[in-house]
């Protein structure tokens, strides 16, 4: 695949790389899980820790993305560095121990810690899930593998919702995390003795250890902030130090990016319309993607009274539409270019929380209020949302794509962390009297972000792609870090 035109060469894909990809996958699946079967268990996880607020109690959730967000870069170059199926080992041993942590909570401070230690087995999985595989596809099916791992993510969202209900429903949140660890621990024996490192790694340069911890304060001040903004009061003085404590920390941290030799983002590479358009538009409709599933359980189950095995049978429909959407988005940038996926399903997506928005009340039916809204959602975001990460690939160097693929995603979480936030704020407690007005703040404060992110990508998409893509060849070092 070059630009916009179509490459029909067909290669054929060794059984082994099938295998590897496989593997790869499973532990990206099981990642998705973990993070969507928390937020579909955040009731329960509240109702557990009645003496802590729920404002307190998303970081259970929250906390993951600020994790994940600051550990993706470190631990792309890390797998570069030492080796990639030795990180995406490593990473299953780490999600392990800590699934059983989370499980064994005593407190809820406790569970936020094992989360953000989860955060960094996931983070070590993500990267190194795709880049131990890619080396072992032809040049010119390594698009098929690309898609194959990404439509992962969906259908591990897919299976969460049923999956997390049905366990729910016989038991409790901590089997959810129980169950996780000897999952982590069976892909890691296959693993261990299926997966060979292909790719020698390059032990060059020096990690910017500076600039991790300078970025993690800033994000986790940031979260914080929006998160205790409610109920501390927007202009008190513990959140408005908070605000400005996290703004030196961002400028301190884009100060150690430029000087370092090797940052965790090299902003040099945003000065291409393309790849700050792409990136900008995608963050501000992540603050979206990644709080909505949060969002609607909780309605279903605060408005209507649904049960956890409802709520889960319920969202389903979105992750299987999104999953699909995935590898037909990709598919139709490969053949027309980017524009028609990016900028239509960045409308479907606006659609879809603009439904919710106007549609959804206490008395509404889940096939004709609810349903569509998940679907277009669904639709939308698989149609669009990984297919502007290669269009801000497009713009770079080969040799930055793993950097770019770092800033996109650390991006995504931090967005997604603060909407968390911001939309725990909003919905409230599950005592509220007025629950439908609430979550109606909560749908336009969604609706307002993704609707900024859909019309950046009619106002600032360029009139020309700044240079071709190609994916790697076998002796280039990719990384999805």
């Amino acid at each position: 695949m070059r630009g916009d035109r179509y490459d029909a060469t067909v290669e054929p894909i060794s059984p082994a790389a099938w295998k590897a990809l496989a593997i790869g996958a499973v532990g990206y699946v099981l990642v998705g899980f973990n993070s969507t079967a928390t937020n579909i268990a955040f009731g329960d996880i509240a109702d557990s820790f009645p003496e802590v607020p729920e404002t307190t109690v998303q970081f259970v959730s929250s906390g993951y993305f600020i994790g994940t967000a600051a550990f993706l870069p470190l631990a792309g170059r890390i797998a570069d560095r030492r080796g990639r199926t030795l990180v995406f080992t490593v990473g299953l041993a780490v999600f392990a121990i800590s699934a059983l942590l989370s499980a064994i909570a005593p407190t809820v401070w406790v569970l936020i810690g094992a989360r953000a230690v989860q955060s960094l087995g996931g983070a070590l999985i993500i990267p190194a899930s795709l880049s131990m595989v890619l080396p072992m596809f032809p040049v010119s099916r390594r698009s098929t593998a690309v898609a194959a791992w990404a439509a992962a993510g969906p259908l591990s969202a897919a299976v969460a919702p049923s999956l997390s209900a049905g366990v729910l429903q016989v038991s409790s949140w901590r089997w959810l995390y129980f169950l996780s660890g000897p999952i982590a621990l069976v892909i890691l024996a296959i693993g261990v003795r299926y997966l060979r490192e292909v790719t020698p790694p390059a032990d060059e340069g020096r990690l910017d250890v500076m600039g991790a911890a300078l970025g993690t304060a800033g994000i986790a001040l940031l979260v914080f902030a929006v998160g205790k903004g409610g109920d501390w009061g927007w202009s008190s003085a513990p959140i408005l130090a908070c605000f400005a404590a996290a703004a030196a920390f961002v400028a301190a941290f884009v100060h150690q990016s430029r000087r370092h030799p090797q940052p965790m983002i090299d902003f040099s590479l945003f000065r291409a319309q393309q790849v700050w358009m792409a990136n900008a538009a995608n963050s501000l409709i992540s603050v979206c993607s990644l709080s909505i599933w949060l969002v609607w359980p909780l309605y279903l189950g605060r408005v209507w009274g649904y049960s956890s095995l409802e709520i889960g049978l319920g969202l389903t429909a979105g992750p299987v539409v999104a999953g699909t959407m995935t590898l037909v988005g990709g598919r139709v940038a490969e053949r027309t270019g980017h524009r028609v996926p990016i900028q239509l399903g960045s409308l479907v997506m606006v659609a879809a929380v603009g439904w919710c928005w106007l549609v959804l009340d206490a008395d509404g039916r889940y096939l004709t209020s609810f349903l569509p809204g998940i679907v277009l959602f669904g639709f939308g975001w698989g149609f669009s949302s990984p297919t502007m990460n290669s269009f801000a690939l497009e713009a770079v160097p080969e040799a930055s794509w793993g950097t770019m693929n770092a800033a996109f995603n650390m991006f995504r979480n931090v967005a997604g962390a603060v909407g968390v936030a911001a939309a725990v704020a909003f919905v409230g407690s599950a005592e509220r009297v007025d629950k439908v007005a609430a979550f109606d703040r909560a749908w336009t404060f969604l609706f307002v972000v993704t609707a900024l992110g859909a019309a950046m990508t009619f106002v600032f998409y360029p009139r020309r792609s700044s240079t071709e893509f190609t994916l790697p060849s076998s002796n280039e070092s990719w990384s999805m870090d």
